[in-house]
């Protein structure tokens, strides 16, 4: 089955780290996304999409909603580097079916994204502390 990766809003120094996650939780195609721009994703239409939402200019919440609303079927996991569990919360009820620490280590992150894809459903433990 081939599945459709894509990075958003990523920095560019980390894609390659993020490359290697999505190798090892069995990942195939790549595109990634300068930035969060959901007319752009609606057309990439991805399968699982990693997206950093700190640091917009927009409402990161609402910005969730949308690309929800437009990849209903997208596992939509959040790289943040809030990692309250109110924030966690948040994103999980804005569509974020992953929570991914941006202080995690290579193979958290892709030990993370490999539950999401198995379950649906992941949090770095990081956001319960």
């Amino acid at each position: 089955m081939v599945r459709t990766n894509c990075l958003a809003g990523i920095d560019v120094e980390i894609v390659p780290m993020f490359s290697a996650v999505f190798k090892s939780s069995g990942g195939t195609a790549l595109a990634t996304v300068a930035h969060l721009d959901v007319s752009e994703l609606a057309k990439l239409a991805p399968d699982l999409l990693v997206c950093d939402i700190d640091d917009l200019e927009v409402d990161p919440l609402e910005l969730l909603r949308r690309i929800r609303f437009v990849l209903p079927d997208c596992l939509i996991a959040v790289y943040t580097g809030v990692v309250t569990a109110a924030w966690g919360r948040a994103c999980h009820l804005a569509g974020g079916n992953c929570l991914l620490a941006k202080d995690a280590t290579q193979a958290e992150l892709s030990l993370g994204l490999r539950v999401a894809l198995r379950s649906g459903c992941y949090t770095d433990p990081r956001f319960a502390a």
